[in-house]
């Protein structure tokens, strides 16, 4: 029933705007109803293009997130990632090869040890 009433008034609109434009033809004046419908049509090419633009800005700011902000994201996991791998690996490594503790006063226990802190500060361990 409802497709009925809905096909019916779509079918009147149709046909009330053929004839109004017959009319117009006819007589060569634009009818009252004709003229309300072409001022809508500034209306409706001015909303259109304020939701191009705002369609435009969505996609910059869309773009921008994932091209900038998540590749922030991305280098930020990928070192936290990189730096829990080297501590396992430094943990790993003191447990196999055994971290040993110089207690000795001697002189050698001194070089043995300032090796020990170059090696810890990423340098190649020798004394100069």
């Amino acid at each position: 029933m409802a497709t009925v009433v809905v096909f019916a008034s779509s079918l009147f609109v149709t046909l009330s705007l053929v004839s109004l434009k017959a009319l117009e033809l006819n007589s060569g004046k634009k009818n009252f109803v004709l003229k309300l419908i072409s001022k809508l049509d500034n209306g409706t090419e001015k909303l259109v293009s304020i939701l191009k633009f705002k369609i435009l800005q969505l996609i910059q700011s869309v773009r921008y997130i994932v091209l900038v902000e998540a590749k922030k994201v991305i280098s930020d996991l990928f070192y936290d990632t990189q730096e829990r791998i080297l501590n396992e690996y430094r943990i790993k490594q003191d447990i196999m090869m055994g971290r040993k503790e110089v207690l000795n006063k001697g002189s050698v226990s001194f070089y043995l040890k300032k090796i020990a802190e170059n090696k810890g500060n990423g340098e190649k361990g020798k004394i100069e």
